[in-house]
Formats: C-alpha cells, structure tokens, sequence
C-alpha cells in the first residue's frame, strides 16, 4: 500500500502544482494593450486639466502640508461616475495656508468634492472646494 499513497501524492500534486505553472507561462499584458478601464483611470490620475473630483479625507500627511484622500467619484464633464476601486487613494496639497488650516478642521471619512489639477512640481494641488453636486 505504500507505493499508491505514493501515486495518490504525485497526482495530487500535479493537479496543484499544473494551473500555477499554466498561469506562470501567460505573457503580461503589453502597455498599448491593457483594459480600456485601466487606461481611463492612468489618464484620470495625471490630472492634467482641472478636474472635479470627490473623496474622503483618510489622513494628514506628516511630513508635508498635504492631505490623504480615498477618492470615490469623478466628473467626467457631464456627470459624476463611482471609482470603483477603494483602494484608490492618493495625496493632495492644499491650494494655500489657509486651506490646510481648513483641512485640519475636519474629521478622517469627512467627504471633499473639490477641483484638482496636477501642478508644475508634479503634486495634485487643490485648486477650489466645490459644494456637494
């Protein structure tokens, strides 16, 4: 009986070890070709024009004036669409002092609808508080 728990081990490994190595042999995704999704939301992120966005204050930055937000919506220029990734979040600066001392005021999970534009050092500036649309 020794040698079929032998056999019965080897095939149970092979049924593990096959679609791992199956997937291992898939080339990547070349950058020209990767998911419409996925270039919509690169391109959203380089904040080029002036952009309304929504999100959720998550933290205070320690070692810059900035914030940390989970962003949740975008304008698209006609109407507001869910960022359908929670765990998009990413640092912004406030436009000036006194924002920051705004910012400062409020709570982690606070909701900021403002615009944002990718400034000449390449940080996302908070350009306007926006009302709630």
């Amino acid at each position: 009986m020794p040698s079929l728990k032998i056999v019965t081990a080897c095939t149970f490994a092979l049924l593990l070890i096959g679609p791992l190595a199956h997937a291992q042999q898939e080339p990547p995704v070349p950058p020209g070709e990767q998911p419409d999704e996925f270039d919509r939301i690169i391109q959203q992120m380089k904040f080029d024009k002036p952009t309304r966005i929504v999100g959720r204050l998550q933290a205070f930055d320690g070692y810059e004036d900035a914030i940390w937000i989970v962003w949740t919506h975008v304008h698209d220029g006609r109407r507001w669409r869910d960022i359908r990734n929670d765990e998009m979040m990413f640092k912004v600066f406030p436009r000036d002092a006194g924002m920051m001392d705004f910012f400062r005021k409020l709570k982690p999970g606070t909701t900021l609808h403002m615009t944002v534009q990718m400034d000449a050092d390449g940080n996302r500036r908070v350009l306007s508080l926006d009302e709630g649309a």
